[in-house]
């Protein structure tokens, strides 16, 4: 008997009803699949990454089709580059947070307006075809923390923007007035470009929730900052200056965190999946020692991960690099509390040492879906969802440095969801 095939709306109840059960640390059908995407949709559809970072419709055209022929269930992240105005959504914090909320304006566009000298675009500085790169650079003195602690919003406002994006390098100019403007009418492009996909990936039948962006608060100065080399040799030169820094930005990045979430309830009516997730990238965790890590990196994060917990939001963490020496401080947040999604760490690892006290999230290795033979891919992927599935509160991504890997062979991708069909549900 051919078995009936299912509407959207079966699917669309089916697959809320799995990931939400796994966002519960319980047991639904089957683990659920929540993909993340760099560049797999545009080398999927033949699309340069010119195209797909700076087209919003090839990009939203490209995304759809991939929800089309793969069979995932929810509806995960898909950047078409690297981000670059956090320091714009923090200075608007307390003074206007509906301009606080734009987070998500990670296409070429922008940089071409703002001329931000954090990161470089296919097409632009970079080939047609690479990938979009965040670099980050030192647009602060050592001598100014002072100046952050005192004011940390001042600081950023009249220092920090006028020195990492070109076009308001002048804060008075007609040229940055210009470039503000210009930037507002495409953020608005942007953020209706971007709500139409979701409309039509929910019409496909995948559940829409809503999500925030949250900053561990010495990654921010890293990254926007001090850049990377910089604040590795402050903590060790000046570790009062970075301290007294890190108590003014902690509740100013916890407070914008929380901002980024906060939905009337008309808007929170309109997404399947009521409880909101909070993206929270970390960068520098493997690169620390562990008294620097608990002292300047875990205590201000940790501070952000509890507001976010108690404003009833789901903290989805991204561990970057081996987050392996440090997995015990997450026994310190309430148990179910957040997603763990993993890079490098091994995640029998994590279930031994954590068991089901988070959400745990991640993959295979990337190197399997690019290289590897789907035969090869089918089997490693049983064999980790055998291994870590139980007891519960598991969720699969497909690799776990860039969910989807921009080089994945399609027939790789096909095996893996076969074999979570297959291996990934629970008796």
């Amino acid at each position: 008997m051919i078995e009936k095939e299912k509407t959207p709306e079966e699917l669309l109840s089916e697959r809320r009803d799995r990931f939400e059960k796994a966002l519960k640390g319980l047991r639904p059908d089957r683990v659920p699949f929540l993909p993340l995407f760099h560049y797999f949709p545009a080398k999927y559809v033949g699309l340069s990454y010119a195209e797909y970072s700076l087209d919003y419709q090839k990009f939203s055209g490209a995304v759809l089709r991939v929800y089309q022929d793969f069979d995932f269930d929810a509806v995960g992240l898909a950047l078409p580059g690297a981000a670059m105005t956090l320091p714009l959504n923090i200075i608007f914090t307390k003074t206007h947070p509906d301009l606080a909320v734009n987070i998500f304006t990670i296409a070429r566009a922008f940089h071409d307006i703002l001329m931000d000298k954090y990161t470089k675009w296919p097409g632009r500085e970079l080939s047609p075809n690479a990938p979009a790169q965040f670099l980050g650079g030192r647009f602060m003195d050592v001598e100014e923390y002072d100046e952050l602690a005192r004011d940390p919003i001042s600081f950023i406002a009249m220092k920090i923007i006028p020195r990492a994006y070109g076009a308001l390098k002048e804060p008075a100019s007609p040229e940055a007035y210009g470039a503000l403007i210009k930037f507002g009418s495409e953020s608005s492009k942007f953020a209706s470009a971007f709500m139409d996909l979701m409309i039509n990936l929910r019409k496909l039948g995948y559940p829409i929730y809503p999500i925030g962006l949250g900053y561990a608060p010495l990654d921010f100065i890293a990254d926007y900052l001090r850049h990377v080399t910089h604040t590795l040799t402050d903590l060790y030169r000046y570790p009062s200056r970075v301290k007294a820094a890190l108590d003014s930005l902690t509740p100013l990045i916890s407070e914008w965190s929380r901002i980024t979430i906060s939905l009337p309830p008309e808007a929170l009516a309109s997404f399947d999946v009521k409880t909101p997730l909070v993206f929270i990238p970390l960068h520098l965790n493997e690169m620390l020692s562990p008294k620097l890590f608990k002292e300047f990196y875990w205590e201000p994060l940790k501070k952000v991960v509890v507001d976010l917990i108690n404003s009833r939001a789901i903290p989805w963490i991204f561990f970057e690099g081996d987050y392996t020496p440090f997995l015990e401080t997450l026994l310190e947040l309430p148990k179910g509390s957040v997603v763990a999604y993993f890079e490098r760490t091994d995640l029998r690892k994590v279930r031994r040492v954590l068991g089901d006290h988070v959400i745990v999230m991640g993959g295979l290795p990337p190197s399997l879906y690019i290289l590897g033979a789907p035969e090869k891919v089918y089997e490693e992927t049983c064999r980790l969802l055998n291994e870590v599935k139980e007891p519960g509160g598991f969720i699969f991504s497909g690799s776990g440095v860039s969910g989807v890997p921009d080089e994945a062979r399609p027939e790789n991708l096909r095996a893996a969801i076969n074999a979570l069909n297959k291996c990934g549900v629970y008796q």
